[in-house]
């Protein structure tokens, strides 16, 4: 049985307050930057259709019509494409840093 001493308990919950404001930070780092991703994506996104929308403005067959609204969609997936692929980067980055976080170093597990 380990000894419970109050120098243990006191280091036990400094490496709690630690870890919590370490996984907080990456968390908030992490949702500031999703907000950032997410309004440049969908203000590129608006930009695409107001472009797609003048296109078709002065389109003068129905074919031009159509192959800009096409364009248009194409632009849409990819950009969501890459939004989702870095959303999932940063998610992923996001999980690696909460690990070694929480992840007992070996000095830590040696002290109890």
């Amino acid at each position: 049985m380990t000894d419970v001493t109050p120098d243990k308990i006191k280091d036990l919950l400094e490496s709690a307050i630690k870890s919590n404001t370490n996984a907080w930070a990456a968390q908030s780092k992490y949702f500031d930057e999703l907000v950032k991703r997410n309004v440049n994506s969908f203000a590129t996104l608006a930009e695409a259709r107001m472009e797609s929308l003048k296109q078709i403005n002065e389109s003068q067959t129905f074919n031009e019509a159509f192959e800009a609204n096409v364009a248009y969609e194409d632009a849409v997936r990819d950009e969501l494409k890459k939004l989702y692929d870095r959303n999932l980067d940063a998610w992923d980055d996001l999980q690696g840093k909460l690990e070694d976080i929480y992840t007992a170093a070996p000095e830590d597990e040696a002290a109890s």
